[in-house]
């Protein structure tokens, strides 16, 4: 069932068929099974289609063995930064939110600190 767009009175958009997503029909699948926009590849937050391109690559240079070690090297990563940089203790490093780092206190080239004087 193709689904339609518009734009609302308001400015608002609409969607029409969205009305029954939560309703534990065919929406309710679709929306379990949605893959993710951005992968965390070693601290580098690439789109899905880059991701997969990434794959293609290791797998045309290294092999199946390279993909394995590759995707096995990147679930140990992705578990760790799971458990231990999303704490409230841990400093340092930046916070990502869709694709942009967040929490970091350095807006611009004046708040780098000044060079000492005298010199």
């Amino acid at each position: 069932m193709a689904r339609k767009v518009r734009i609302g009175a308001d400015g608002n958009v609409i969607k029409d068929g969205d009305e029954n997503v939560g309703a534990g029909g065919s929406g309710a699948g679709r929306r379990r099974c949605r893959l993710p926009s951005y992968v965390d590849v070693f601290g580098f937050h690439l789109e899905f289609k880059h991701f997969i391109l990434v794959l293609v690559l290791i797998a045309l240079t290294m092999g199946p063995v390279g993909v394995a070690l590759f995707l096995s090297f990147l679930t140990i990563y992705t578990v760790y930064q799971s458990r231990f940089a999303s704490s409230p203790s841990s400093g340092g490093g930046a916070r990502w939110k869709d694709g942009k780092a967040v929490g970091s206190n350095i807006k611009g080239v004046g708040d780098l600190p000044k060079p000492p004087k005298g010199g």
